[in-house]
């Protein structure tokens, strides 16, 4: 078996024994790169690895590494690490990535390994405790504060421990000269994915130790109303994998793997055009609504136009993307949401949920037929007014 076959087998077995692990990994791309050492990732996503340094793995050691690789992309360490001294960093962040796998029953090769969630190491007098705790930022505070001021020697010990390598340039600037929109997007994508392979890992009923609060951190932290909303509808989204459409990736070794299955589903959005919403707001509603359409292309998506009565109702899809971007407030009068229920119901009856985008000033259905989001204006209702469904206010 060839190095490439040996990683493919890899991730064959991991699917089985981490469907979350394995979600992460099949979305990286991986490369023969024998002028390195061992194995390497970049923020795009390319993993490269010496064959050599593979070769000398175990197949429970190879999922460990391949899982650490793709860990510092969905933990951001390549974005947080650029504006700090990169080798402590780089420790940091393999103490933090090092310990999650551990505690999720990965084997590792020798080196920055902590057990029972610390690391210590007497003859550099460091002891980080609690990892299981800490993000590889305040790791880094640590270690700058018990590491000796220009330790040099120390540090090239502990950097010495690790297995992989990484570069992220001149203190302040990334190396591989990304500028800063493409790393928002950069970020903005694992962001997706670390959310596509949680929802996936609790389908299967198998989330690692600990990786429950790391998401939620991860997801959650300082993020806009557009990336909760983001994450409400990747988590209604059912996907699996299949095998029979097999990823064109494994075909050439003649080991299956199998490619990731999105069902389509049907989804209404709902824009508030009463005269309580203002044209600044229905412009971001509609900028947003157009953003998911072309991030999800799983979804089959309606557009319905309400005030106290449905006005319009449309496909989004490329055609009529303009028409959507350029619409006006109708007109004043009140607010009823009860219309858009009872079209759903009699017209689109397997919509999945609905997303309605309002201040909140209307009227309720009585229940909640359909699973929904709340999407409120700045100016909107208090959270309590409303009877049901998830609840996003604007920022």
């Amino acid at each position: 078996m060839n190095t490439a076959d040996k990683i493919v087998r890899a991730k064959v077995h991991l699917q089985v024994e981490s469907p979350f692990f394995a979600y992460l990994v099949m979305n990286l791309k991986i490369k023969e790169l024998n002028e390195i050492e061992s194995m390497g990732v970049s923020r795009q996503g390319d993993l490269v690895y010496n064959s050599k340094w593979v070769d000398n793995l175990s197949e429970n050691q190879l999922k460990g590494v391949l899982s650490h690789e793709v860990l510092h992309l969905v933990l951001e360490h390549f974005e947080r690490g650029e504006n700090k001294e990169h080798e402590i960093y780089n420790i940091a962040s393999d103490l933090v990535i090092n310990n999650i796998l551990v505690n999720s029953r990965f084997e590792l090769p020798s080196g920055l390994v902590p057990y029972g969630n610390r690391f210590k190491s007497e003859n550099l007098n460091i002891y980080i405790e609690d990892l299981h705790k800490k993000s590889a930022d305040e790791v880094y505070n640590e270690l700058l504060k018990q590491l000796p001021k220009k330790s040099e020697k120390e540090i090239k010990v502990l950097s010495g421990m690790r297995f992989d390598k990484h570069d992220y340039g001149k203190k302040g600037k990334n190396s591989e000269g990304i500028s800063k929109s493409e790393s928002t997007k950069l970020k903005k994508k694992w962001n997706k994915i670390l959310s596509e392979a949680s929802v996936y890992a609790k389908q299967q009923g198998n989330i690692p130790s600990g990786m429950d609060r790391i998401i939620e951190v991860m997801l959650n932290e300082k993020i806009s109303w557009k990336s909760i909303l983001y994450k409400y509808i990747t988590r209604e989204l059912p996907f699996d994998y299949s095998y029979n459409r097999p990823s064109k990736r494994s075909v050439a070794t003649g080991i299956f793997m199998p490619s990731i299955l999105r069902e389509n589903i049907e989804v209404v959005i709902s824009i508030d055009t009463s005269g309580s919403i203002a044209q600044t707001e229905l412009s971001e509603f509609l900028n947003e609504i157009v953003n998911i359409s072309k991030s999800f292309n799983n979804i089959n998506m309606k557009l319905i136009v309400c005030d106290s009565e449905i006005k319009e109702v449309y496909d989004i899809r490329n055609g009529s993307i303009d028409t959507i971007l350029n619409l006006k407030i109708l007109g004043g009068g009140g607010t009823s949401h009860i219309p858009i229920y009872e079209y759903v119901k009699e017209h689109l009856p397997n919509t999945r949920f609905i997303i309605n985008f309002t201040d909140g000033f209307t009227s309720f259905p009585s229940d909640e037929s359909v699973k929904t989001i709340w999407v409120i204006t700045k100016n909107g209702c208090n959270e309590e007014r409303l009877p049901f469904g998830e609840v996003i206010k604007l920022d």
